[in-house]
């Protein structure tokens, strides 16, 4: 799947991760934004039976945007877990993302993550002849989701990216609540639509302080 980041060019933000991937550098003012819900109607509600809540976070689709919108790379995954893991729901947050083997502040921040509490999913980037890095784990997030949506009540997506959209579809046919929470500004259109909820990151309390 491709990065599908709303009016700029993926190749643009391609060449800055590259770049700052290299570096070891990972790790976002904000704007008011109106939508139809609020962050407290978006996040899991109580219920008679424990509500299992599964939430897969696109880590490299969030690097980029957050780096464009706000020039900064870094987000408060504690924050994250924190917003979504309120009203007694059973959470299960799963971070999905590339590392170069090389880079130990890279490997500092995966390790980080499943300190905090997250499972997650990483693979090496691959070099290709032409110096450029492939990091994608689009594919192992969508078979990761459909494995797991059998056992859950709902799902939260974490991501801006609108080739989610057909998964998110088929979701929802499966009688799925699917929710989206996206990066400000760069989130697809047809991905708010495809999902049942959407706020946008930076509705989260504490989500750029670092």
């Amino acid at each position: 799947m491709r990065e599908e980041l709303q009016g700029a060019s993926s190749s643009h933000f391609r060449d800055d991760f590259d770049s700052d991937i290299a570096q070891g550098d990972l790790f976002p003012p904000q704007r008011d934004h109106t939508w139809s819900i609020t962050k407290d109607e978006f996040a899991p509600r109580p219920h008679e039976q424990p509500w299992k809540v599964g939430v897969f976070i696109d880590v490299q689709n969030l690097y980029l945007c957050i780096k464009s919108v706000f020039n900064q790379a870094k987000i408060n995954y504690r924050a994250l877990k924190e917003f979504l893991s309120r009203n007694g729901a059973i959470v299960k947050m799963t971070a999905f993302t590339c590392y170069d083997p090389d880079n130990r502040s890279q490997l500092d921040f995966i390790h980080a993550l499943a300190i905090m509490g997250y499972r997650v999913v990483a693979k090496p980037l691959k070099r290709l002849p032409d110096g450029s890095v492939k990091a994608s784990m689009d594919m192992e997030m969508a078979i990761e989701i459909l494995s797991e949506a059998p056992h859950l009540d709902e799902i939260v997506i974490v991501t801006g990216d609108g080739d989610f959209a057909p998964l998110i579809d088929q979701l929802a046919r499966m009688g799925k609540v699917v929710k989206v929470i996206g990066p400000d500004k760069l989130t697809s259109p047809e991905l708010i639509r495809s999902c049942d909820a959407f706020i946008n990151l930076t509705q989260i309390d504490g989500i750029l302080d670092i």
